[in-house]
């Protein structure tokens, strides 16, 4: 269980909280480059870690990310017009760049130098592997840009995604970061058919081993192991064949997850809080070595952006439909009888209420990397009311090298050497609970 004070610490991401600033310290994704789609087009809302905002394109082509209230009298900058490097309100004329000047005001007198003196609060902006990411801390703490392997593809070979997600961000993050759920809500009913295959040997397992193997090994041994950026989190579970399936997920401070999988190719889950009872999951899946295809990339974005087609703003499948649940599906298909994957992922971690008061859990020993990305959560929110900078922000630290693993080791192999292509100890992780 998580103290009531602390479960609050870590859960409430507002100005001025202690997590609040300690997660402003990072760049963070905001939008889909996809949202802003052409110069002097229509600006966005955008309302992140509280904070109710304006993203639009410029004509120069540069992405603004600003208050969404006018300094003047607080009209909604939402109804502004686009145009010439600049949004104007069209309340009084009061038009801001890029960087939050105010560049005209034509209600002013004649001569007045009034706008040179007004400046609306305005966060920078990069677009980098399909998102377009922004800093909200202090200038004079900016981090360098965010520089993972999917920062570093070209864009054909990165697919990005983004959905609204109905509760705090901790329980989604902490759904990621969770290796035994594998065995019991993703499960098809027919991987308990399944047989083993001649990939039970050391290397990637196939599709069906895969599924094999977490359909008759449901519990798995978590251990964890801190690194330089945040800590990694592997699950372990016996094979047939005497070997061990081990799955190594990456956790990047502050708030994304590179999920086990084989090799430098995988997905990414960055999940942002909106406010305190809401987040935007982004999705990024990435190929080092080849394109993705256009059926690879319109599957992709169906089963991560299922949006509602009569209200486009809000999921399809939710609280108030019941994910669409079908129980005939759930005794004879899949046992979440909710499709597709990440569907079952929201509606548990949702139905636990916007904020999930943790004093009431019971954990236990496959809770291993969720009681780590609490301590680690809260060093850090506490390290800000003291003046500590927050963990994983060394330059130094090789990110782009950061992956995530699936494979099979022999039984006396030692797991930890498998992606440790970033600096991380090879020796075994240090189990938490």
């Amino acid at each position: 269980m998580l103290p009531e004070a602390e479960n609050d610490l870590i859960c409430h991401t507002g100005p001025g909280t202690p997590m609040g600033e300690a997660l402003r310290r990072y760049w963070l994704p905001c939008l889909l480059i996809t949202d802003l789609p052409e110069n002097d087009g229509e600006p966005v809302r955008v309302k992140i870690l509280g904070e109710e905002l304006i993203a639009f394109r410029d004509t120069d082509g540069k992405v603004g990310l600003i208050n969404e209230r006018c300094p003047h009298r607080g009209a909604s900058l939402f109804f502004g017009i686009n145009q010439e490097c600049g949004i104007m309100c069209i309340y009084h004329g009061w038009k801001f760049d890029v960087n939050g000047d105010c560049v005209d005001m034509p209600s002013d007198l004649p001569g007045s130098i009034f706008k040179d003196k007004v400046h609306i609060n305005s966060y920078p902006c990069i677009e980098s592997a399909g998102m377009v990411w922004t800093y909200m801390g202090p200038i004079d703490k900016k981090p360098a840009e965010p520089d993972l392997i999917f920062n570093r593809l070209p864009v054909n070979q990165v697919i990005a995604t983004r959905v609204p997600v109905y509760c705090n961000y901790v329980q989604s993050i902490e759904g990621n970061i969770d290796p035994s759920h594998l065995g019991t809500l993703h499960r098809r009913i027919v991987d308990w058919t399944l047989e083993t295959d001649d990939t039970d040997r050391p290397g990637t397992p196939s599709p069906n081993l895969r599924s094999y193997i977490l359909a008759k090994y449901p519990y798995s041994e978590i251990q964890v192991q801190d690194t330089a950026y945040g800590f990694r989190v592997m699950g372990i579970r016996p094979t047939d064949a005497g070997n061990r399936h081990i799955r190594i997920t990456t956790h990047v401070m502050p708030v994304c997850s590179m999920i086990g999988s084989p090799g430098r190719a995988g997905g990414a889950f960055i999940i942002v809080p909106v406010d305190d009872e809401n987040c935007m999951r982004f999705f990024v899946r990435h190929n080092p070595d080849r394109p993705f295809s256009n059926p690879e990339r319109e599957s992709t974005l169906a089963e991560n952006m299922m949006m509602d087609p009569t209200n486009p703003k809000i999921r399809l499948k939710r609280a108030d439909n019941d994910y669409m649940l079908d129980r005939r599906v759930q005794k004879t298909t899949i046992l979440a009888g909710i499709t597709p994957n990440a569907e079952q992922d929201y509606a548990v971690t949702e139905s636990m209420g916007p904020i999930y008061d943790r004093s009431h859990e019971h954990l236990y020993a496959a809770d291993g990397g969720i009681i780590r990305f609490r301590q680690i959560m809260v060093s850090a929110a506490k390290g800000i009311r003291e003046g500590i900078d927050p963990p994983g922000l060394d330059p130094s630290i090789p990110f782009h090298l950061i992956r995530s693993e699936e494979t099979i080791v022999k039984a006396d192999d030692d797991p930890w050497l498998a992606g440790a292509d970033a600096g991380e100890s090879a020796k075994p992780g240090e189990r938490i609970w």
